[in-house]
């Protein structure tokens, strides 16, 4: 995860501030500036990376008899637990977030869908086609910013499940 470096990068680069600051000037007004500095870039580089994480597609192999989706929310689906997959054009309604991330157009995690069932979605909702894999718990929806990859990855799993 990039949030725990990220935090303490900061505090470090924070407290590293401070002291080197009070140290070449007795006067604490200098301090408090460098230390507020320091904060500020450190809060930056902790939204950029939390923002970068998020937009970015997430990676996905299929390996042995497993499907891995890392990145946020990362899971493994099994294949001999897959019912169904479909390439379809559009998503379900989504009627509640129970575990994700939705930022824009990005839903990562496990959000609540018609009827009342539960879905963990990898997709950018602007970016269709989605690949719907229906196992006996639930529905995934994978896709990528780019139609290609996604239907290149279609193709991995009707392959793999053959």
């Amino acid at each position: 995860m990039i949030f725990i470096p990220a935090i303490i990068v900061a505090a470090l680069l924070g407290f590293l501030a401070y002291k080197i600051g009070h140290k070449r000037n007795g006067k604490k007004e200098r301090s408090w500036v460098i230390t507020l500095i320091s904060v500020i870039f450190g809060i930056t580089v902790l939204v950029a990376g939390i923002l970068l994480v998020v937009v970015l597609d997430p990676e996905v192999e299929i390996q042995g008899e497993i499907i891995q989706v890392s990145g946020l929310y990362k899971r493994n689906i099994a294949l001999e637990d897959i019912e169904d997959v479909s390439l379809q054009e559009g998503m379900p309604e989504i009627i509640d977030q129970v575990n994700g991330l939705s930022v824009g157009n990005t839903l990562r995690g496990t959000f609540r869908i018609e009827g009342d069932e539960l879905s963990t979605m990898f997709v950018q909702k602007n970016a269709p086609p989605f690949i719907y894999i229906m196992t006996g718990e639930r529905l995934f929806l994978l896709n990528f910013r780019d139609e290609e990859d996604t239907e290149e990855l279609y193709m991995e799993i009707l392959e793999s499940l053959e």
